[in-house]
């Protein structure tokens, strides 16, 4: 699915009024336009910085560019990623039966090991202290040798 489908379904279960704005965002986004206002809830995911990527990054549907692939692929994905799905790394992977599908029970999105708690997962995301997920390295080690 092309990627703002994909950001709709991973926002559509927040609350109303977040969701509804979201949308709106995305809406301006997949015409090409920037937004120049989001409230404190969205900023991190559309601050001014980052929209020109959002913007490119909409035109295309990762399923078919990894469907069209003629080299070695790892997909990795974490059990407990706040953001992604595990159903998206799946996608993926149906997309190139010969990619390595890796899920890694307890990585969340910023590759470190964390509870499926929500508020207990985002205390991960700033954290330095905490190390990536040791499966992560080891996986990445084995599928580049």
């Amino acid at each position: 699915e092309p990627a703002g489908t994909t950001l709709r379904r991973q926002l559509s279960a927040q609350p109303k009024m977040i969701k509804d704005e979201a949308f709106s965002i995305l809406d301006s986004l997949d015409a090409g336009l920037t937004v120049h206002k989001t409230s404190p809830l969205l900023a991190s995911l559309f601050r001014p910085s980052v929209q020109p990527y959002l913007i490119s990054w909409m035109k295309y549907d990762p399923t078919k560019i990894i469907a069209s692939l003629k080299i070695p692929v790892c997909i990795i994905q974490g059990t407990t990623d706040i953001q992604v799905e595990e159903e998206d790394a799946r996608k993926l992977s149906a997309a190139q039966p010969s990619a390595k599908l890796i899920i890694i029970d307890g990585m969340n999105h910023v590759l470190k090991t964390a509870p499926a708690n929500r508020a207990e997962n985002m205390k991960t995301y700033n954290n330095p202290d905490l190390p990536i997920a040791d499966k992560l390295v080891q996986e990445i080690s084995s599928f580049i040798q």
